[in-house]
């Protein structure tokens, strides 16, 4: 019983993120190099929450931004000498099953991308604790929510920059 008590409580510690839906938006890109211009225009590979998939979010772009070709096979170079416990050109070839219509990838781009400005609110509330309760004698707290509005008008301003750029 106090197990599975503790294994809520860990998951409540757990940044907001959605595993799927990055396996899901790789998964189609890696099978459909098309969507990756509509896809780069919501997220980035910093949007991402599981490191592995930030890595191979830059290696797409590397290779789809040099005009290559970007899939499993395209992409075992990247990673092949790694030494982790997952393998990741295995793992690039599992998640192409996750793949889907480039709508639902674009809309799977918003939800990583809502996500990774929660877990930047966290942070910057985070910080904000901290800096409140240190009794630094040359931190104010005027100065506390100055640091802190420019954090959230640095945070807004990226996904506003997204989120404004209009197709043609």
């Amino acid at each position: 019983m106090s197990q599975s008590l503790n294994v809520i409580s860990n998951k409540v510690d757990e940044l907001p993120n959605n595993i799927e839906a990055e396996q899901s938006v790789i998964g189609s890109i890696l099978l459909t190099n098309e969507i990756f211009d509509e896809v780069n225009l919501v997220i980035s590979s910093k949007n991402f929450y599981d490191p592995v998939h930030k890595r191979i979010f830059e290696a797409l772009e590397k290779l789809i931004y040099g005009g290559l070709l970007a899939n499993p096979i395209t992409l075992k170079n990247y990673f092949e000498k790694e030494k982790d416990d997952l393998n990741i050109p295995e793992y690039l070839v599992k998640i192409t099953k996750f793949s889907t219509s480039s709508r639902q990838a674009l809309e799977y781009s918003k939800l990583i991308f809502d996500l990774y400005v929660k877990r930047e609110l966290i942070k910057i509330s985070g910080e904000v604790i901290d800096q409140a309760k240190s009794n630094d004698i040359g931190t104010d707290g005027q100065k506390i929510i100055e640091s802190y509005e420019k954090s959230l008008f640095d945070l807004a301003e990226k996904g506003s920059f997204s989120s404004s750029l209009i197709k043609f």
